[in-house]
């Protein structure tokens, strides 16, 4: 999840969403408004979201074994 800060929101012209799956997978890419884009520029912030989604995925594992392992009581789950 990266959001522009409101500054960035009032000088920007357009928008570019990139929506990822925990695979990695492009689900969403959406460009409106604003000036055209180099296929290079948008690679480079793909990129910095399949990071952002390898962070984000590696947190809520890492807090899902911790769940796990506060449950269990006496080695019964």
């Amino acid at each position: 999840m990266l959001d522009p800060s409101h500054l960035e929101s009032l000088l920007a012209s357009g928008t570019l969403t990139v929506t990822l799956n925990s695979q990695q997978e492009i689900c969403v890419l959406s460009k409106a408004g604003g000036a055209p884009l180099p296929a290079d520029d948008i690679m480079k912030v793909i990129q910095i979201g399949i990071q952002r989604v390898r962070d984000l995925d590696a947190m809520v594992k890492s807090a899902l074994e911790r769940e796990v392992k506060r449950r269990i009581v006496d080695g019964v789950r």
